[in-house]
This record gives C-alpha cells, sequence and structure tokens, in this order.
C-alpha cells in the first residue's frame, strides 16, 4: 500500500526562484530515503494562490516509518528546517499530512504527467462502499479520455481534512486536460456525472485543484 507524505506551502514575496531552489534543495536532503520525491505549484486551486506541494511517496508505511526515523537524527536536514522557518524564508509551510493510496479494484494506468488534479471528497455516513466503487468508475473514465495515474487517496493525519479521501490523476499538459474536461460532456461522462452527483451522492466535493508540476 503506497503512502504519502505531503507539505503544502506558500510562495511569500514574490521569491518563486528562491521558493523552487528551496525545494530542490530539500529533495536533496531527502532523496536518501528512497521515497518519489515531486513538486508543485497551485495553478487553479481557490484560495491557494502562491500555493506549493511538496510530495514524497513511499511503497509502504513501513518505508515511511523508516524514512521518518532516520531523518529525525539528521542534523543537516534540521538545520535546513529551521532556516525555512525563520523570517524572511521565501516559502511558509501551511500544512503537512499523510495520505495512503486505497485499494479500489484495478491498477492505474502507468504514467506520469506535468499536470496533476485533485478532488478531495467528504463521503457520506455509510456509503464508503459506494464511494469506492465511484471512483473506481471515475478513474475508469478519467484514464480511457487520456488521464494516467488516477488514484484514490485516504488522508489520514491531515488536521481538519482527516477522514477525507482524495481523487487524483495526471495529464501530459493543459491541453490534455482539456480534453478530458470535454469527455465530461459527452453523454457517457454526462451520465457519470449524474450518478455521481444525485440527489444522494456517495461523496460530496470539498476542494478541486490543479497543480503543475516544476522539476527539481
Amino acid at each position: 500500500m503506497k503512502v504519502f507524505h505531503t507539505t503544502n506551502g506558500k510562495v511569500q514575496g514574490g521569491q518563486l526562484e528562491a521558493a523552487i531552489a528551496t525545494a530542490g534543495e530539500a529533495a536533496k536532503l531527502l532523496s536518501s530515503t528512497g521515497g518519489d520525491i515531486r513538486f508543485f505549484l497551485a495553478s487553479a486551486a481557490g484560495e491557494e494562490v502562491n500555493g506549493t506541494v511538496f510530495s514524497i511517496e513511499y511503497e509502504s508505511p513501513e518505508a515511511l516509518a523508516e524514512a521518518s526515523d532516520a531523518l529525525a537524527e539528521n542534523t543537516e536536514l534540521q538545520a535546513f528546517l529551521s532556516r525555512i522557518n525563520a523570517p524572511g524564508s521565501p516559502t511558509l509551510i501551511t500544512s503537512q499530512s499523510m495520505a495512503m493510496e486505497m485499494p479500489i479494484g484495478r491498477t492505474p494506468k502507468a504514467g506520469r504527467g506535468g499536470i496533476l488534479e485533485v478532488h478531495s471528497l467528504h463521503v457520506t455516513p455509510g456509503r464508503a462502499a459506494d464511494a469506492v466503487a465511484e471512483a473506481a468508475e471515475v478513474c475508469e473514465f478519467l484514464e480511457a479520455n487520456g488521464a494516467v495515474n488516477a488514484r484514490l487517496l485516504q488522508l489520514t493525519y491531515a488536521g481538519a481534512a482527516s477522514g477525507l479521501m482524495a481523487l487524483i490523476c495526471e495529464h501530459e499538459n493543459m491541453r490534455a486536460h482539456a480534453r478530458v474536461g470535454a469527455a465530461w460532456f459527452s453523454d457517457a461522462g454526462l451520465a457519470l456525472q449524474m450518478k455521481t452527483m444525485g440527489a444522494n451522492p456517495a461523496t460530496t466535493r470539498v476542494m478541486s485543484g490543479l497543480y503543475t508540476e516544476v522539476p527539481l
């Protein structure tokens, strides 16, 4: 079961280049943990103007735990954290969270894209099984229309967002995302929307966002 450790931030005072450089420095310090490190900038995510996402994906909870224990004793990392939390830092850390990939009876289409699409969902009490089944159907639809790596996550240690689900997928670029958007207004797409957003939905959308990957 894959797990994620995610740090959300906000670029301060127009210091975008410095914020990206800081993320690159963090990636180098954390590269020994064995996780898949990626960095994104919010491109359309509501109030997350100038938002950043620094994500590390591990193959299992045990792998994340081992990395966390090792990093707790890394003095170089501790000095780095003190520096980025000091006044004048180009990035303000706004939240940190963990999430687990949920088994939904399908294997995601392999691939990576430059655009990350995220939808956070509140599950209607008693409808968790329906929510998982609908997420699997949505993931199939997304990938049938060009998206890759469509998955469902369960937010765990995420503050007020704990317990939410997050449906995520990736697109090659914004043109590819637009093609998926157009597919939602086909007969099949409209039927799926009616099924998942009817009078008694299994989930209620909390937020949606698009994020652009920045290579580190």
